[in-house]
């Protein structure tokens, strides 16, 4: 760590333009042409020559003809700094040639529905180059803001909205809870009630969220309160438990869909409705300046959105 802080204040006292000056010096292996390009008068190109050379035992360049040619020094030189240069003229120049890592929070059932879709539209932009990175959404409900605003992640999908001027949260589509056991179960077969729900076990999900305890809530209302015999903060856990027991659990029907020929399941037709949950999309409003970001949103607004509605504080 010390050697880090050393070699950041010996960078601070280095003149980080004159690289830029060598490096034209050395394209161009011309001090007029190198001028030209920069801006520069060829006084001021030599004068930066003169003084980079205090730095190295080195210099740089000679006279060769009726121009200049780089000494074996400068070539090494040259070579290590080149790509360093290059990658910081992308990011200005914004050609898109840098990996641009875009950062995805959100449990893993929301994952699993949103981010193949967006990873393959992405990857098939040729000329948009990033790196998508999923994260998963932290119970705490103002780090998952905060993380937002101060640019920890780049967009967010939650069943909740965050309220904050400075960030748009879009609701991108509503999805049914159904209710779920395994196909071979000996008691339920194609219905399930409050009277028949007495007698069965049930699993929850464990996860410490306002929007998911409302709904448990809601479900022991309208079916009696369960007996839970398992809980956990994963919801292919659960799904996997009810395969090997006689156990009941509730869960999005896109879930449902997606796993019951892996898990042997079954969905069982309730005499209540047990409701939705809406999903939403949260990203900075200033952030929408990266045209990464603002594809991802534009793709996920064709693809998902069903009611296109912008939740404001």
């Amino acid at each position: 760590m010390f050697e880090h802080q050393d070699s950041l204040k010996s960078l601070r006292k280095f003149d980080l333009n004159l690289l830029t000056v060598f490096e034209a010096v050395y394209y161009y292996k011309s001090v007029s042409k190198a001028a030209d390009i920069l801006g520069m008068t060829s006084p001021a190109v030599s004068q930066s020559i003169q003084r980079l050379r205090q730095y190295f035992p080195d210099p740089l360049f000679i006279r060769y003809g009726k121009g200049i040619s780089a000494t074996v020094f400068a070539d090494s030189m040259h070579e290590n700094i080149k790509g360093s240069l290059s990658g910081i003229i992308d990011i200005f120049a914004d050609k898109g040639d840098s990996i641009r890592n875009l950062v995805i929070w959100s449990d893993p059932h929301l994952a699993q529905v949103l981010i193949p879709d967006i990873c393959s539209h992405l990857m098939s932009l040729p000329k948009l180059k990033c790196r998508i990175v999923h994260n998963l959404l932290p119970e705490d409900a103002v780090g998952v803001e905060h993380a937002l605003l101060y640019h920890k992640t780049d967009i967010i999908f939650d069943i909740a909205p965050i309220f904050n001027s400075a960030i748009e949260s879009e609701l991108i589509f509503r999805e049914k809870i159904v209710a779920v056991c395994g196909k071979d179960h000996p008691r339920l077969k194609d219905s399930l009630s409050a009277n028949s729900l007495k007698d069965e076990r049930c699993i929850t999900i464990m996860k410490d969220r306002k929007k998911i305890n409302e709904f448990k809530s809601k479900i022991d209302v309208l079916l009696g309160k369960r007996v839970i015999s398992f809980a956990s903060p994963s919801s292919l856990i659960a799904l996997s438990v009810i395969e090997k027991t006689n156990d009941v659990g509730f869960f999005p029907e896109s879930m449902y869909e997606k796993f019951k020929n892996i898990y042997n399941l079954k969905r069982l037709e309730c005499d209540v409705d047990l409701g939705s949950y809406e999903v939403y999309m949260s990203y900075s409003k200033k952030a929408l300046q990266d045209k990464a970001l603002l594809e991802l949103v534009e793709r996920v607004r064709e693809t998902f959105v069903m009611n296109n509605k912008s939740v404001h504080p």
